[in-house]
């Protein structure tokens, strides 16, 4: 005889719908409910009510009890050795088709540090720029953390634990002096101008309507301004902001910045990495390293001493390079003057036009490159299938290994407008608020955490969007498989939506949106969840 061969009660019935009973008494009470119209009735009504309860909660977006959420049965391991295997292979795949061809882009052209982000950031003025603004962002440091402070307070105002914590880190804060500053900075009145003979023997960082550097600079020069000048000497690098930048002096660091306008017709001794309307190497300009930009128009006449990258609408070569060359613009043009001692390799959208003149090394290597996709091959289409085979797998990993989190972001998908609007705030504070994480105490290591998490939740938005889609189509899911089905019909068909002209890309715009408002609500909402049950 068993201890369920009579009726059972309802708090056996409630130990058993929370998973604390024996494993031998849980399958003696299924078996008896099984058999019995009347502990079965009580037990499904015990259930529905919690499942209702949990709705109802959700619903109001009010915290929901630990109690409330079913507590699975722990199973094999082998289910997330399979799903880790899997998402390794869609990993690999899209490296393979995505990441890897850029990284030997960048190899081929000649830019062999170890990773472009490492000689973008922390081998020239970007990293030393973070450390000369530490002073600038203290303020800013001191809002953020009081901030904290009060978000903290609102949800746990009677723990005079973390009250304290609060008030210990903000008085350590206040009480820790500041480095000494390896820089100087000004703002201009409304103009900022470094005389002829006149040194400045630290780095300068400094914001104005014009900025002009007539003298010398030992240091690095950071510029927010309309329009900077650079007719005197600079032994470190010069990073700049502004509407129009023009070096005719020398610069012994790098040349770094965004501007409308670029035009270098002086000497830069190391790299130039920019991003702008309009670009111009002089005829008198000469770089020793390499160079980078991206741009709507590229004109390069003087002397480069390494490689070229450019990206842009239209490209023009017509002097003196030293390494090889890469362009992708919509139009490239060689002109007589042009020297190419390397390999010159030229993707457009027709033939680059070179003049007979024109001095090179090898023939110009040339890829037409079509506008929109190019259907006709069967390389797109296997492409295609690759991906939607990596973020399948990528989905089906987050199914099986986080289903909570899964079923709480399909939940939020549901409400279409909220999710995205809330998806096109996190798409747009959350870089900005990672770049103030990274100038502030709060720590770079945050910010790259942040920006990571960033990232990941771009790529995971088609999938909870996908999984929407299938639901919507074939009905909710009453297992994993069939979820699994239901995200693998939706990714699909997301895929094929987005390929359409000119509406593809509105699709795929509003489902990034859409999925990450949705993951966004979800990590809310369990934050919340989690703060009530402790």
């Amino acid at each position: 005889m068993t201890i369920f061969d009579t009726h059972f009660d309802e708090m056996a019935c409630l130990l058993f719908l929370d998973a604390q009973l024996e494993p031998a008494q849980a399958e003696e009470l299924r078996q008896h409910a099984a058999s019995c119209a009347k502990c079965g009735a009580l037990l499904h009504a015990l259930e529905g009510e919690g499942r209702t309860l949990r709705s109802a909660l959700i619903e109001a977006d009010e915290p929901v009890p630990a109690h409330l959420f079913p507590r699975k049965a722990q199973t094999s391991s082998w289910p997330w050795i399979t799903v880790l295997g899997f998402a390794a292979a869609g990993a690999y795949t899209v490296w393979g088709t995505v990441f890897e061809p850029i990284q030997a882009q960048f190899v081929q052209a000649g830019f062999n540090q170890d990773n472009v982000l490492t000689m973008l950031m922390f081998s020239g003025s970007f990293w030393k720029g973070w450390d000369t603004m530490r002073g600038i962002a203290e303020s800013l440091a001191f809002v953020t953390l009081a901030i904290l402070c009060v978000t903290l307070l609102r949800r746990r105002v009677r723990r005079s634990g973390a009250f304290a914590a609060v008030l210990g880190a903000i008085a350590l804060t206040l009480l820790v002096p500041s480095g000494a500053s390896a820089a100087e900075v000004h703002h201009g009145d409304p103009n900022y101008v470094v005389p002829t003979g006149e040194v400045v023997h630290n780095d300068l960082i400094v914001a104005g309507n014009y900025v002009t550097i007539d003298g010398d600079v030992d240091g690095d020069v950071i510029a927010f301004t309309q329009e900077l000048i650079v007719n005197g000497h600079v032994k470190g690098d010069v990073l700049g902001w502004a509407k129009n930048i023009r070096i005719l002096g020398t610069v012994e660091g790098n040349l770094r910045g965004g501007a409308e306008t670029i035009q270098v017709d002086g000497t830069v001794a190391r790299n130039i990495t920019a991003w702008s309307g309009h670009i111009v190497l002089g005829a008198k300009s000469v770089v020793l390293g390499s160079v980078i930009f991206g741009a709507g128009d590229v004109e390069l006449d003087g002397a480069v001493a390494k490689d070229v990258m450019a990206y842009g609408g239209f490209a023009r070569f017509n002097g003196i390079t030293g390494g090889n060359t890469k362009a992708r613009a919509g139009k490239v043009e060689i002109g007589p003057e042009e020297q190419a001692r390397g390999t010159m390799k030229v993707e457009a959208h027709a033939p680059p036009s070179v003049d007979p003149r024109a001095k090179l090394a090898s023939p110009v290597e040339f890829t037409l490159v079509k506008h929109g996709h190019d259907y006709d091959s069967g390389s797109y289409y296997w492409h295609q299938v690759l991906k939607w085979g990596a973020s399948f797998l990528f989905g089906l990993a987050i199914l099986l290994l986080m289903p909570a989190f899964f079923a709480e972001t399909m939940r939020a998908a549901g409400n279409h407008w909220t999710a995205g609007g809330v998806g096109f705030l996190v798409l747009v504070a959350t870089p900005v608020l990672a770049v103030i994480m990274a100038i502030t105490i709060v720590g770079l290591g945050v910010s790259i955490s942040l920006a990571f998490l960033y990232v990941v939740s771009i790529y995971a938005a088609q999938t909870f969007v996908g999984a929407w889609v299938g639901a919507k189509l074939m009905g909710d899911a009453a297992s994993t498989g069939a979820a699994a089905g239901r995200l693998a019909l939706g990714l699909a068909l997301l895929r094929i939506v987005k390929q359409l002209p000119y509406a593809g890309g509105f699709i795929g715009f509003f489902a990034l949106i859409w999925g990450l408002g949705a993951i966004g609500l979800a990590m809310y909402r369990r934050t919340r969840s989690n703060l009530a049950v402790a």
